[in-house]
C-alpha cells in the first residue's frame, strides 16, 4: 500500500513540474518581421508559425481588429455601405486547447438557412510593432467586411487564438469594425453554451495531421453544429470567450473605411503606413 501512495505522490510531482514548465516556457516572441503582412487563410491551416515563429510565445499586447455587420438598416440617403449588398457578419473568438495553434474559419449561411464551410478564403493581415520588451501584435480581419455575395445571408468567423495568449495573460485590445451597426459583445463559455462546437474544434486541434471532416471547404455543416450556429447568428455581434475578462481587455468601435476592391486580400492602408 505504501508503494502505491509513493507512486501516486511521484506522479503528482511530475505532473506539477510539467504544468509549471509549460507555463514558464511561454516567453516573448522573436518577431519574424516588422513589416505588415497578409495571408488568405484556408479553413484547416494554422497560421501560428507564420506569425509567432517556432516557439511557444506571446507578445505583451494584442490588438484584434474583427469584422461585425449587424442587420444594416436602410437610410434615406444611402451611403457606400448600402450601395452594395453585404451579409450579416458575426465573429466568435475563443482559445485553442493545444500549443502553437491558431485557426481562422469561415462559415457561410445561404438564403435557405443552410450553413457551409466556406470555399472562400479569409483575409488576415498582421503587423508587429514596439521593442522586444513591449511588443504589440495587430491582427486585422476587417477587410472581410467587403463580402458582396447576394446569395450569402450571413457569415460567421471562428477565430481560435493560441492558448499561449491566455496563459501569458496578454493584454488584448478588441476593435470592432462595421459598415453601420456594431452589434453587442456576448460573453460565452464554450463548454456550456456550444459543447458540440467545442468538441469539434478540440478534436481538430488534436489531430494535426488530419483534415477535420467538420471543416471541409464547400461541404454542408452537420445538423448538430448548425443548431449552435443559428444561436450565434441570431444574436449577431461579437462572441467573446469569457476568459478574456481575466486579460483586462478593452473594447473600441471603428467605422470601416473601404480598401481597394482588388485583390480580395489586402493589408489595410493604416497598417502599411504605420
Amino acid at each position: 500500500m505504501n508503494n502505491i501512495y509513493r507512486y501516486l505522490g511521484i506522479t503528482a510531482v511530475f505532473t506539477l513540474i510539467l504544468a509549471l514548465t509549460s507555463c514558464i516556457s511561454i516567453s516573448d516572441c522573436e518577431v519574424q518581421s516588422k513589416d505588415a503582412e497578409k495571408v488568405s487563410v484556408q479553413s484547416n491551416t494554422s497560421m501560428y508559425t507564420k506569425i509567432f515563429g517556432n516557439k511557444q510565445c506571446s507578445p505583451k499586447k494584442i490588438v484584434m481588429r474583427v469584422p461585425v455587420n449587424f442587420k444594416i438598416e436602410k437610410k434615406e440617403q444611402d451611403s457606400l455601405s448600402q450601395q452594395q449588398y453585404q451579409p450579416q457578419i458575426t465573429t466568435l473568438v475563443t482559445f485553442s486547447s493545444e500549443y502553437k495553434t491558431f485557426h481562422v474559419r469561415r462559415i457561410d449561411e445561404y438564403k435557405k438557412g443552410e450553413f457551409y464551410s466556406s470555399k472562400k478564403d479569409t483575409c488576415l493581415a498582421w503587423k508587429w510593432s514596439g521593442n522586444n520588451n513591449q511588443q504589440t501584435l495587430t491582427l486585422s480581419m476587417e477587410r472581410n467586411l467587403q463580402i458582396r455575395d447576394p446569395g450569402i445571408k450571413s457569415v460567421i468567423f471562428l477565430v481560435v487564438l493560441p492558448v499561449e495568449i491566455k496563459e501569458a495573460a496578454t493584454t488584448v485590445i478588441l476593435k470592432r469594425y462595421a459598415w453601420d451597426r456594431y452589434g453587442a459583445i456576448h460573453k460565452f463559455n464554450l463548454k456550456n453554451e456550444y459543447p458540440i462546437l467545442k468538441n469539434t474544434l478540440r478534436q481538430n486541434e488534436q489531430q494535426r495531421t488530419k483534415v477535420s471532416e467538420a471543416f471541409v471547404d464547400g461541404q454542408k455543416v452537420s445538423a448538430e453544429i448548425t443548431t449552435e450556429l443559428k444561436k450565434i447568428v441570431n444574436e449577431g455581434g461579437v462572441h467573446l470567450d469569457q476568459s478574456f475578462a481575466s486579460l483586462g481587455y478593452t473594447d473600441d468601435t471603428q467605422k470601416y473605411i473601404p480598401n481597394q476592391e482588388s485583390p480580395s486580400c489586402e493589408i489595410p492602408d493604416d497598417l502599411k503606413k504605420s
